[in-house]
C-alpha cells in the first residue's frame, strides 16, 4: 500500500470510528478519480460493527435504488 492509500484508509477509519460512538453500524465507500492511476479510480470502503447488519442494510439500499431507477426510466419512457 502506498503512502497515500494509508493516509485514505486512516481518514476513513477515523470518521468511520468516530460514527461508530453513536451508532450500531457503519460502512463508509469513498471514491477518488486519479487520472494517474491505472483504472483511473482510488476506492476506499471500511465498516464496523455487525457484518451481516450492514450488508442487509447495502442490499436493501441498493434494491432500493434500483427500484426508484427502473421507475423514474419508466415513467420517463411514458411521458
Amino acid at each position: 500500500m502506498n503512502p497515500q492509500s494509508e493516509q485514505d484508509l486512516e481518514r476513513v477509519q477515523i470518521a468511520v470510528n468516530g460514527l461508530a460512538e453513536h451508532f450500531d453500524t457503519i460502512e463508509v465507500f469513498c471514491t477518488r478519480h486519479e487520472g494517474g492511476m491505472v483504472d483511473g479510480t482510488v476506492n476506499i470502503h471500511w465498516g464496523a460493527g455487525n457484518y451481516f447488519a450492514r450488508y442487509g442494510q447495502i442490499k436493501q439500499w441498493m434494491v432500493s435504488e434500483d427500484e426508484d431507477t427502473r421507475s423514474h426510466i419508466t415513467r420517463r419512457v411514458e411521458s
